[in-house]
């Protein structure tokens, strides 16, 4: 129990900390490139979380996702701590995508997999294995139970409990 809450208390202070510094598609962090090799997406050296065929990437102006997804499930705003404006917090099933206030737009800041309805383009999870995830992205290092990768100006994260998937998120690099 001690193990879980202190798992889940690190999820939710790394998303803390990223925003103040019916059934979903799988979810993909590598856009699908033409045969010549021409990525298709906008965010081509980045990871991106793909749901429901739109893509979420870091820094993405919000409006765009708002358009293409639709109302959150549950919607939630704060003076940010960071930034003038507010940061704000749209709950969709599956995932939540935290904002930040950039002049008159706001941009995703963060990206956080709340269950096993996604996934990424890899298949990993939530309660997929450490061994599947570093088959998936590579081998890396296990830090503090988290495994992490860079990519431009994302980080994807892997937070594990006794060798499980518990918690991903996407977040600024």
């Amino acid at each position: 129990m001690r193990k879980s809450c202190i798992a889940f208390a690190a999820a939710a202070l790394a998303l803390v900390l990223a925003a103040c510094a019916g059934p979903d598609a799988p979810a993909t962090t590598s856009p699908a490139a033409t045969p010549g090799g021409t990525p298709l997406s906008p965010y081509p050296e980045a990871y991106v979380f793909q749901v429901r065929g739109t893509e979420v990437a870091i820094d993405q102006d919000m409006a765009e996702v708002l358009e293409a997804l639709g109302e959150a499930n549950s919607y939630f705003e704060a003076a940010s701590c960071a930034f003038d404006g507010l940061d704000k917090t749209y709950t969709y099933s599956g995932f939540v995508i935290t904002t930040r206030p950039d002049g008159d737009r706001d941009l995703v800041n963060s990206i956080l997999l709340t269950d096993d309805s996604v996934a990424t383009a890899e298949g990993i999870y939530i309660g997929s294995s450490q061994a599947d995830v570093l088959a998936a992205y590579g081998d890396t290092e296990v830090a503090y139970n988290v495994i992490q990768y860079t990519l431009d100006n994302t980080t994807l994260n892997f937070i594990l409990e006794g060798g499980t998937v518990l918690s991903i998120e996407y977040i600024p690099a």
